[in-house]
């Protein structure tokens, strides 16, 4: 996350102010402990070897907590100190300059424009002009060239202000974060260093937050390669992965840090991600299945059965069947459950129809490519390709299944890249999507064109 050059800066003064004083107040919750082990370290007037020892322990845990202590009150000092700095550069000097700058830029523009017409006005002036006219003329030229002079002026003072503040902005970044960098990693670290335990759950948090990047990368790619031989189910699992972490840490937030709209925006995105596909294959299924039991119906026996062949006919009669509640729990099933195509594969291998079953499953590369790129679901091509047939009965429900389907997974599509690009972004930039995964704290932000000046959350974690 990086300032955007002459535009209101990066970063919530109150939120990095707030997490400052937290800190304090546990150092100074640590400071109040340490007065009641100091009391029973100077109870010397009772002498038995039980006081002696409790008196021996509380010594040697107020050194450890007082080490503590160090590292909530200096971090929460830095953060507090750095919430005041950014507060000020952030309200009473860049913002209000940017505010400024958007203004006067479209009032430059104007002046500038004048300022041409006018000096034009000057050049375009007849040989037999009168000397009147040449004044006029003159002095409208020289007032515009003056007007926008000191809109530049202006605009200059602006840049200069919104500078000052960013640039006051990162200095108090840096400093924060060395005084945090000092508790952790510096002169106060006072052996209070990351054991075992500790690097494993980093080495296990890196891996989490890897794991979701690639769930989202397979998010995007399923979009348009799910129609892939084996390449497509290995990014259709990988992403319903993704859906499901997604929903996890969006309930675990909700859990821990109370309710918030985007956590639950978070899991209702990845409950879509997870089920919304399976349930618009429901409706697909559904609408071949209604029409082949229609169309059979007006038809005889034998009839049908050279029209949609016996393995057809017995399934849409079984779909057709079903009530709303067993569709319902068609849909929630597992989202790892086979498709049409694979059901179809399935099938052939069964009747030993070896050659089918593998022009099925491998199928050329860009057969049906433009349906299965618009649809993303097998269901719904399955469904666009038997409709495709004449002679079928296509009643109102139908056909209103039938567009559900089709707009459905058009729109599950775009949903589900908007929903998978933000979270690679967010995961990318901070490790930390809707949920709980990062411990990335960062209050400074790039500056244009500068360095990076980041507090990071492993900076922040106090007692290794």
């Amino acid at each position: 996350m990086g300032d955007t050059q002459w535009e209101a800066l990066d970063g919530k003064p109150y939120t990095v102010g707030a997490k400052g004083r937290r800190y304090q107040e546990i150092a100074e919750a640590i400071q109040r402990s340490m007065g009641s082990l100091d009391n029973i370290v100077d109870q010397i007037d009772n002498k038995s070897l039980a006081m002696d020892a409790t008196r021996e322990l509380a010594s040697s845990v107020k050194e450890d907590i007082e080490k503590a202590r160090v590292r909530y009150a200096d971090t929460g000092e830095a953060l507090a100190t750095y919430g005041d700095a950014l507060e000020t550069a952030k309200y009473e000097q860049a913002d209000p300059a940017a505010r400024e700058l958007a203004g006067l830029r479209g009032e430059l523009e104007a002046a500038e424009t004048a300022e041409r017409n006018a000096a034009s006005a000057v050049d375009d002036l007849p040989d037999d002009a009168s000397d009147a006219d040449k004044q006029s003329a003159e002095t409208t030229a020289t007032n515009a060239t003056s007007e926008a002079s000191a809109l530049r002026g202006e605009i200059s003072r602006y840049e200069q202000q919104w500078t000052d503040g960013h640039e006051a902005k990162n200095a108090a970044a840096a400093v924060a974060k060395d005084k945090i960098h000092e508790v952790v990693y510096g002169s106060k670290v006072n052996g209070l260093k990351d054991g075992f335990w500790d690097k494993v759950k980093e080495i296990g948090t890196f891996l989490y937050k890897a794991l979701k990047i690639i769930c989202d990368i397979a998010g995007i790619l399923a979009i348009f390669l799910s129609w892939v031989p084996i390449l497509g189910q290995v990014l259709v699992a990988l992403a319903a992965l993704g859906a499901i972490l997604q929903i996890i840490e969006g309930i675990v937030k909700i859990a821990t840090e109370g309710f918030s709209w985007a956590a639950l925006g978070g899991i209702g995105l990845g409950v879509l991600g997870l089920f919304g596909g399976k349930a618009i294959g429901a409706v697909a299924k559904y609408a071949k299945a209604r029409s082949v039991v229609q169309t059979s119906a007006q038809l005889s026996t034998r009839a049908s059965k050279l029209k949609f062949g016996n393995s057809l006919l017995k399934s849409s009669r079984k779909t057709f069947a079903l009530t709303k509640g067993q569709r319902v729990s068609e849909a929630l099933k597992s989202p790892f459950l086979r498709t049409a195509t694979d059901k179809k594969i399935a099938g052939l291998l069964k009747s030993r129809e070896w050659t089918n079953a593998l022009k099925t499953k491998f199928p050329m590369p860009y057969k049906d490519g433009g349906m299965r790129l618009a649809f993303g679901n097998d269901d719904v091509v399955d469904m666009a390709k038997f409709f495709s047939q004449t002679g079928l009965r296509i009643d109102g429900a139908t056909s209103a299944a039938m567009n559900t389907a089709y707009l459905g997974s058009i729109t599950h599509n775009f949903i589900n890249l908007g929903r998978n690009t933000y979270n690679l972004g967010t995961d990318i930039q901070s490790g930390n999507g809707w949920g709980i995964a990062g411990d990335a704290s960062t209050i400074g932000t790039q500056p244009a064109g500068g360095d990076y000046n980041k507090i990071i959350g492993k900076g922040i974690k106090l007692v290794g």
